[in-house]
């Protein structure tokens, strides 16, 4: 398949879907005025905090859909909406890494996981992202994502993108990972190869590594059928190579060079642009401070580490 002409396919398709998002009432109510007020109520005494997690999501999803319209239909890029995304996504995090540490259930889905760790390195934001990648290494083990080889299912051998990123992190911070423990995929390419030599200083190889990815994430964009599963098969990710990205801003933690242009066509993509001028500002976010804060009084030793 011609690689530029499927771009430009699920270009006109995102786009359309982003723009629909931010302009139908059910969205907007749901995703945008909800949040704020449970926070409100969870604030005031009159709820609980059952549904912290998921209002932190939807808010998550809602900054990130205003930046993915601004950057496919408006053609600039508002990084203060791509920080809140990044700031939400870690209050998730840690949000059901709480009601999973203390046996109430809390999960996450295995692919959103990673997603909100490269938001979070994207945005430059070193402590988030150690801290999301120590939750995602603790969460194998326990109801946050419960990769643990298992009878029931093998949800771990579903997402090569997933351990890719697990990986890299845990590698890049000297923690050890048995794989072996795990439900995991049987094939790792083109990852296997990235893993092995990430720390190169040849670009010619970074370029080729970067090819390499990026044709496995063209080939697995797509839109799915209710019971088929795809590893970048929604909207946000299509042509969102947040796994690249976040592997390039690896290498530029660790003191590397990368290339200054790649000769992928997906990283030529509006979504594949690096944020620059990092680490990006925080947003000022006093009620998400102020339910946090309140949570921890709830669950003590919750948002540490």
């Amino acid at each position: 398949m011609d690689q530029s002409k499927q771009i430009s396919r699920l270009h006109k398709k995102i786009s359309k879907h982003f723009a629909d998002f931010l302009t139908m009432p059910i969205f907007f109510k749901n995703f945008r005025d909800k949040p704020p007020a449970y926070f409100r109520e969870y604030m005031s005494g009159e709820d609980d905090c059952a549904l912290v997690a998921d209002r932190a999501s939807k808010l998550q999803t809602w900054s990130f859909s205003t930046y993915a319209n601004a950057v496919l239909n408006e053609g600039h890029y508002p990084l203060t909406d791509l920080a809140l995304s990044a700031r939400c996504a870690h209050a998730t995090v840690k949000f059901e890494e709480a009601f999973a540490d203390a046996g109430k259930n809390g999960t996450l889905v295995i692919e959103n996981s990673v997603f909100f760790l490269s938001l979070n390195i994207l945005a430059g934001w070193k402590d988030e992202a150690a801290s999301i990648g120590l939750s995602i290494y603790h969460g194998l083990d326990t109801s946050l994502l419960g990769l643990r080889h298992t009878p029931d299912h093998q949800a771990g051998t579903l997402y090569r993108h997933f351990w890719f990123l697990l990986q890299l992190y845990c590698d890049a911070r000297s923690i050890s990972l048995d794989t072996s423990l795990y439900s995991y995929p049987p094939d790792m390419s083109p990852y296997a190869a990235v893993l092995a030599d990430w720390r190169t200083t040849d670009l010619d190889k970074v370029q080729g590594f970067v090819s390499a990815m990026a044709d496995f994430h063209l080939q697995h964009a797509r839109f799915t059928q209710h019971d088929e599963v795809a590893e970048f098969d929604t909207e946000d990710r299509m042509l969102f190579p947040h796994e690249i990205l976040s592997y390039l801003r690896l290498r530029e933690w660790a003191g590397l060079s990368n290339p200054s242009t790649f000769e992928h066509p997906l990283m030529h993509h509006p979504m594949a642009r690096m944020p620059s001028t990092v680490p990006l500002p925080k947003p000022e976010t006093p009620l998400l401070d102020a339910v946090i804060e309140k949570f921890r009084t709830e669950f003590p030793g919750s948002f540490e580490g």
